[in-house]
């Protein structure tokens, strides 16, 4: 039904809506200590992910984490967690798009929760810090843990039990 023109126009609006939300959630409604972050920025990059698969997902993670860390800066910029952010979006957009089984919800966090931040964001935060690597993974694993299980559950209700990112994406290609 609608043009080339109207379904690109869509797909720009939804992907800086995205980007919108995903600043709004990581700087001003999640709990950021110096070791530790506990938010729900997932949401928008996981719905990207879906709609406009690893492209989109790449993306919508990056620039957001860049305006993020250049308008709301929370601590110095260290390129290496633009990377994961980047990482993050790829691995959901390989996980989510097109079919979102719960075998592919479950694997694509896992893998996005314990290497990008379990393994990479400890690193980035060890070399910035110069703390022992060891001693921040033991601290940061629980919080790797509960945002995989958070978010496992959470993608599991909104793309596979509400279908909400079905409705979303019937918007964009019709």
């Amino acid at each position: 039904m609608y043009s080339k023109r109207k379904k690109t126009m869509i797909k720009l609006i939804l992907c800086a809506l995205f980007i919108a939300m995903q600043v709004v959630l990581s700087r001003f409604l999640s709990i950021n200590l110096q070791y530790l972050k506990i938010g729900f920025s997932f949401i928008p990059l996981m719905f990207a992910s879906y709609l406009f698969g690893p492209a989109g997902g790449v993306l919508v993670a990056t620039v957001s984490d860049l305006i993020g860390a250049i308008a709301f800066p929370s601590g110095p910029f260290f390129p290496g967690f633009t990377v994961t952010a980047a990482l993050s979006g790829l691995i959901y957009g390989i996980a989510f798009h097109k079919n979102c089984t719960t075998w592919k919800i479950v694997t694509g966090v896992l893998a996005n929760e314990f290497f990008c931040s379990g393994i990479l964001n400890t690193l980035w935060l060890s070399i910035m810090y110069t703390s022992d690597f060891r001693t921040l993974i033991a601290t940061r694993v629980w919080q790797t843990v509960a945002m995989a299980i958070v978010q496992i559950v959470f993608a599991e209700i909104f793309f596979n039990r509400l279908k909400v990112a079905k409705r979303l994406k019937a918007m964009t290609t019709k």
